[in-house]
């Protein structure tokens, strides 16, 4: 049984490691498509997957330590959780909570590439939702998980359009990627009930991230020769048209 636990928990942090290599190499290829073709989606692309990585790190740090979970069963969970964090680890609880701030930001960046042709008041409004949702994901892991849901499903819809619109490999790699990011998370809202989830879905969400990072090398190839056809490609993150 608790060999069972150590390899578990070996292998998802091996996992997250190679969540972080694949999510540095995103980064950089969306980077270098930006400056081939010199369209910002691709840099906030580049800038997301950045922050996506640093999260991981966090994540590893927390691995590290003995996790400590706090159950809030009054009302008022401010005066419970500061009257038992003397009872936590400090380093898993500050790192452990860095992860989900740095995660939820990375998506929430890719949520304002394919959002921004909508009125600025939604987009305000979203991100005061979502920053309530990771005040309250410090304390409880669901509601962190329902909002990536939510976030992942609105980026799903985005590409779905798209590549009915454009219908070419790469519209299908970036709609593909997503939808395995969302099977992902399905796995991740049941993890504190079976560790084995928690590994499946670290799984899932590194092949949906190795399809996207396909995307951005054939991209690069695509482009990188013949710089004067490369806006063609700009669709591929943008918003569809409005009619």
């Amino acid at each position: 049984m608790a060999l069972n636990w150590y390899l578990i928990n070996f292998l998802d942090s091996l996992d997250e490691i190679l969540i972080i290599l694949v999510s540095l190499i995103i980064s950089y290829y969306s980077k270098k498509i930006y400056h081939i073709i010199n369209d910002k989606n691709y840099k906030l692309f580049s800038i997301s997957f950045l922050i996506i990585a640093i999260a991981f790190v966090f994540k590893i740090f927390s691995d590290l330590t003995i996790l400590h979970r706090v159950e809030i069963e009054n009302a008022n969970f401010v005066f419970v959780v500061f009257s038992q964090l003397k009872y936590m680890q400090l380093i898993n609880f500050i790192s452990f909570n860095l992860f989900k701030i740095f995660y939820l930001i990375g998506f929430l960046i890719l949520f304002l590439i394919v959002n921004k042709e909508n009125e600025k008041g939604e987009v305000v409004l979203f991100f005061y939702f979502s920053l309530i949702a990771v005040i309250l994901s410090i304390y409880f892991n669901f509601i962190f998980h329902l909002t990536l849901l939510f976030i992942i499903t609105f980026l799903i819809i985005h590409f779905y359009k798209n590549h009915k619109k454009v219908r070419n490999t790469n519209s299908f790699l970036v709609l593909l990627a997503f939808i395995i990011l969302l099977i992902s998370h399905f796995f991740f809202i049941f993890s504190d009930t079976y560790s084995i989830l928690n590994l499946i879905g670290g799984i899932l969400l590194l092949i949906g991230f190795l399809n996207l990072l396909v995307n951005q090398v054939k991209l690069v190839r695509k482009n990188e020769p013949k710089t004067n056809k490369a806006g063609s490609n700009k669709r591929y993150l943008r918003s569809p048209a409005k009619k």
